[in-house]
């Protein structure tokens, strides 16, 4: 019995050498620390599903602890102090430049003076815009209790907007009817022509047009672009009217800045000159965007030309399909074409509309090769100026606002998601062009083919599916906490946070001191982790990752986008004869230079215990 006993305190006793853990980086996953409040993984298990600061922490010491404690931690990982929380005990601090925020939690939670080191979570308003009569945009919302539609059948806007609500660095000409510019959901996002000095009768910017500081009227030759048919403001709201600002509706974008081109009379009718003069006009300005919610029948080589020289300029020009002939039933664009829609040019996005059921719209024109994309153009409710409608509207009791039908309703909501990519991939450096802000758009869009009724998408459009907001914009999101740990002299443990909602891959760069970045491996969509092997004993080097997807293209094939790189991470590797390492953080009886010396005495004789025992059960038998 006392054999047994002896035993068992032996075992528990080797069990306790080492089950006071700290935390280092490893190429599974960090492992546990002590904590009141919280361990490494609950932490990086929040973090990762959050949305949090890049480049800044919170961290709180235990209670007690000097204030020496709390700035050798912070010089440990190279960061400084933003502010001092006095109230809860907490440093704000900024992180230097290549550390990624989940490396820093792990540094920082190695140190037993920390009690917690977390991200700066981002916590917002509510992004239900307060707009009057949001709740009847079923086409940025669709809760399955207007206009008989059914739930989910919308292009999750309401997501989309915790990515990005648009930027006003974003310009899009509208060349339709004109636009009400006085309307007050549309006023506050009215380009304007910085280079004109406003109504001074000059020419300030030599363009040949006098006083154009808010686009130009083509159709009159005149500076008041003023919409005297409804259309183009019908137009304008889908696209831009201004989001949360308690009047009528929202826009997809809210942000965007409109260029208003009128091309079009109070009849709807207009000519290709004055149409090729707005293209023009939109390219020297800077849009990045054409929004075309126009067409007709005929071929033309001169607007055909214009809209390539806009794509050579690296404009988008987005184009309704078209609403079928006289007996109101949608056409096959590919038998029957319609322009500027069908011209094979690599920069138009031709549009078809679904209604709030996702069907393709009775009205609407398809074509598997020509046709793209669909949008919501059924029952869209929109900014109009009071009084004024045209043939496709309802009718409805809101002054200013009107329900209105049409391809050109489903146009806008694919101009302005293109305004929203750029506003949110190229918001601080130039990333995508105009090919792969297309390509994003076509490639995430939402399926529709479960009902074998003649109104899916699958089979009558390029696409067989209709826009989805979110999956465009999330699709490529930057991978963040990539983190690198030696795991021999030739190894090299390497994992991230998978932030992309759409990637194809990861792609994986290494760089030795020194040199330049090349790519060492792929690995499949969702995957976060690789070992990187054949390495050079005692060596640093320094990686990174992105996520990337191959996009459609039409009509010439596909093109590769890519997401931004993730942070660097270095690391040495083992020297030679030297076992793994996670690089931080062993068990409690670990011994080594980093210990004081009465820790080093008690580990020792934790570990000679155990074998004075065995020796002495040895010696009894």
């Amino acid at each position: 019995m006392m054999k047994k006993f002896i035993y068992m305190a032996i075992a528990l006793l080797l069990v306790s050498c080492g089950s006071d853990k700290t935390t280092g980086i490893s190429g599974d996953a960090a492992r546990e620390i002590s904590s009141a409040k919280a361990t490494v993984q609950s932490i990086l298990s929040h973090a990762d599903k959050g949305k949090f600061r890049e480049g800044e922490l919170l961290v709180k010491f235990r209670a007690g602890k000097l204030a020496t404690s709390s700035i050798n931690a912070h010089q440990a990982v190279g960061a400084d102090v933003v502010r001092r929380l006095s109230l809860a005990n907490i440093d704000h601090v900024r992180l230097p430049k290549g550390i990624a925020v989940e490396e820093a939690i792990v540094k920082y939670m190695q140190d037993p003076n920390v009690e917690f080191a977390e991200p700066n979570y981002i916590r917002r308003v509510s992004v239900t815009p307060n707009d009057t009569y949001f709740t009847q945009q079923w086409a940025l919302r669709n809760l399955g209790i207007f206009a008989n539609g059914t739930p989910g059948a919308d292009i999750r806007a309401y997501d989309a907007w915790e990515v990005t609500r648009g930027s006003s660095a974003v310009v899009m000409a509208v060349l339709d009817t004109g636009i009400d510019y006085n309307h007050p959901d549309i006023v506050g996002n009215i380009w304007t022509n910085t280079s004109e000095n406003p109504n001074n009768g000059i020419d300030d910017d030599g363009n040949g047009l006098i006083d154009d500081w808010r686009g130009w009227n083509f159709v009159s030759s005149s500076n008041d672009p003023l919409d005297d048919m409804g259309h183009g403001t019908h137009v304008a709201g889908i696209a831009d009217a201004v989001g949360n600002n308690g009047t009528g509706i929202s826009g997809l974008a809210w942000n965007l800045k409109l260029i208003p081109l009128k091309i079009f009379d109070s009849n709807g009718d207009g000519a290709i000159s004055d149409e090729i003069a707005a293209i023009q006009y939109a390219v020297a300005k800077g849009a990045k965007i054409i929004n075309g919610s126009f067409g007709g029948s005929e071929f033309s080589n001169a607007e055909s030309d214009a809209i390539s020289a806009a794509n050579a300029a690296g404009v988008l020009f987005i184009a309704y399909a078209g609403n079928g002939g006289e007996d109101g039933n949608g056409d096959n664009n590919d038998i029957m074409p319609q322009y500027p829609a069908s011209y094979k040019l690599s920069n138009i996005v031709s549009v078809a509309a679904t209604d709030q059921n996702d069907r393709l719209a009775s009205f609407s024109n398809f074509g598997p090769a020509s046709v793209h994309v669909a949008a919501p153009g059924v029952y869209i409710l929109s900014t109009v100026t009071p009084g004024l409608s045209f043939s496709m509207c309802t009718g409805s009791p809101f002054a200013g606002y009107d329900f209105c039908d049409g391809t050109s309703m489903a146009a806008p909501y694919v101009s302005s998601l293109a305004a929203l990519l750029y506003s949110h991939y190229n918001k601080d450096v130039p990333h995508f062009s105009y090919a792969q802000i297309r390509g994003m758009i076509l490639k995430y869009v939402d399926t529709l083919s479960s009902s074998p009724n003649l109104y899916t998408l699958n089979g009558w459009i390029y696409t067989g599916g209709r826009i989805n907001a979110y999956k465009a914009l999330s699709a490529l999101q930057t991978p963040t906490g990539m983190a690198a740990s030696a795991a021999s002299s030739s190894q090299v443990a390497l994992s991230w946070s998978d932030r992309a909602t759409g990637e194809d891959k990861y792609v994986i760069e290494r760089k030795p001191s020194g040199g330049g970045f090349v790519k060492i491996a792929e690995v499949a969509q969702n995957i976060t982790t690789y070992t990187d092997s054949g390495l050079s004993a005692s060596t640093a080097y320094t990686y990174r990752v992105k996520a990337t997807s191959t996009l459609p293209n039409p009509p010439s094939g596909t093109i590769e986008a890519d997401s931004f790189y993730s942070n660097e991470a270095s690391v040495t590797t083992l020297s030679s004869g030297t076992s793994g390492s996670s690089g931080g953080g062993g068990g409690g009886c670990s011994i080594g230079s980093m210990q004081d010396a009465p820790t080093a005495v008690a580990d020792i004789a934790l570990v000679l215990l155990p074998l004075a025992a065995m020796a002495f059960l040895r010696r009894r038998r």
